[in-house]
C-alpha cells in the first residue's frame, strides 16, 4: 500500500475460462487486457500503481463469453471502465470470440468490495503419467 497516499492500486483482468486457452495464448490475452486497462486508467491511480514497481494484477475467472459480458455490464453499471478483448482467430480459436476483460486500475480500498464476489482464475490441472 502507498502509505503517503493511502491507496492500494490494483488491476483486475477477467479471463474467459470456457475457451480452454493454452498457457501461451492465455498470457498473450492477459497482456492485451493489461495494456488496454492501463491506457484507460486514471493517471493518478496508474502513477501510484507504477510507483514502487509492484503492478498488482489479479486474474479473475469468467466461466464463458456470456459470463464475461455480464461481468462487464456489472462493472460498467458501477462506473468502472472496462475493455473487452476480442480475438482475431489467427491461432487457437475461431475469430471474434471474447477472451479477456481488462479493468481500469482501481483503489482496492475504495472499490475492492465490488470484486469480492469473483473468483481468481485457476486453470484445470492435467496430469500425465508415462509407464515404461
Amino acid at each position: 500500500m502507498d502509505e503517503e497516499n493511502k491507496t492500494e492500486p490494483v488491476m483486475y483482468i477477467f479471463m474467459n475460462k470456457g475457451l480452454g486457452l493454452s498457457p501461451g495464448k492465455l498470457a498473450s490475452q492477459v497482456a492485451h487486457a493489461a495494456v488496454k486497462a492501463s491506457d484507460m486508467s486514471d493517471k493518478k491511480l496508474r502513477d501510484d500503481w507504477n510507483k514502487f514497481g509492484f503492478y498488482t494484477k489479479l486474474i479473475m475467472e469468467a466461466r464463458n463469453e456470456e459470463h464475461l459480458k455480464t461481468i462487464q455490464k456489472y462493472l460498467e453499471d458501477r462506473e468502472i471502465k472496462t475493455a473487452m478483448i476480442i480475438d482475431e482467430g489467427r491461432t487457437e480459436i475461431d475469430a471474434h470470440q471474447a477472451t479477456a476483460l481488462g479493468v481500469e486500475v482501481i483503489d482496492k480500498n475504495e472499490k475492492g468490495e465490488i470484486f469480492k464476489a469473483f473468483q481468481l482464475y485457476k486453470p484445470e490441472i492435467e496430469i500425465k503419467v508415462k509407464f515404461n
